[in-house]
């Protein structure tokens, strides 16, 4: 199904990463990829080699998809370079760490950056690509937001919020874009991967704490991994039948602790 798509894949550079996992999973579908990152190129290089090693074609592109015209450059490197596009993840994503408790911890404008990193550029980004999905014949967006879009709860009220605006973003596009391009959210909770890892630099021994105490808060006692995301990913890629749907991954975070053994 999936040999010889192209697919878009925003916030892929750190190889320990949701965005990493799916691209090296879709290559291995057959897939050529187009992966996307602001910072991480030297890991981004890395990962467009490990993808050309499944005998498939992978490209770089550098650029910060929360600028419009951005956006616009990426859409129109893909039909350069490949003359269509099948399939966009969106994986770009950005906190500020704050307590609940202490609302002076958050301003304006953090709130506006937030906003703009984690919502806003899946408009953008679905806007610059609507003409290239709808042309597919089989069009999908994947947008991966966060449980704590539906909880409320995470690492700063304003991700949460952005995390629910970039929700409530998927169901809109999803009625927008319908029926040409399906569009479907992966909601995780925390995944042990490198956005953390580098959020906890110098302190290792807080970062196992955290992840243990994440392992011990949820039915399966599993911490997430990127793969795990990336699997579902694929899953809905692959899904025909599915659109405008939230799908939470926490483990079974959600419904709580699991039984004492």
């Amino acid at each position: 199904m999936l040999k010889n798509s192209v697919a878009v894949i925003t916030g892929a550079g750190r190889v320990n990463g949701i965005g990493a996992a799916t691209a090296r999973l879709l290559a291995e579908q057959g897939c050529h990829v187009v992966i996307n990152t602001l910072k991480n190129k030297e890991q981004a290089d890395s990962i467009i080699l490990a993808c050309r090693q499944k005998d498939v074609k992978a490209e770089l592109f550098v650029g910060d998809v929360s600028d419009q015209k951005v956006c616009v450059d990426l859409a129109g490197f893909v039909k350069s370079t490949f003359g269509r596009a099948d399939i966009l993840v969106h994986c770009v994503g950005a906190t500020k760490n704050a307590s609940y408790e202490k609302l002076s911890q958050l301003n304006a404008e953090d709130f506006a950056k937030l906003f703009s990193i984690n919502a806003t550029s899946i408009y953008l980004m679905a806007m610059a690509f609507q003409d290239l999905l709808k042309a597919s014949g089989n069009g999908v967006i994947v947008n991966v937001t966060s449980s704590a879009g539906i909880t409320g709860k995470g690492s700063s009220i304003a991700y949460a919020a952005s995390k629910g605006a970039a929700n409530t973003l998927t169901l809109s596009l999803a009625q927008a874009l319908s029926p040409e391009i399906r569009v479907n959210a992966v909601c995780p909770s925390f995944v042990d991967s490198s956005w953390w890892e580098e959020s906890f630099k110098g302190k290792e021994d807080k970062y196992s704490s955290l992840v243990n105490t994440m392992k011990e808060n949820n039915l399966l006692f599993r911490v997430l991994k990127p793969e795990n995301a990336a699997s579902l990913i694929l899953a809905i890629i692959q899904n025909p039948g599915m659109t405008g749907e939230l799908i939470r991954l926490d483990a079974g975070a959600h419904i709580g602790k699991g039984n004492v053994r």
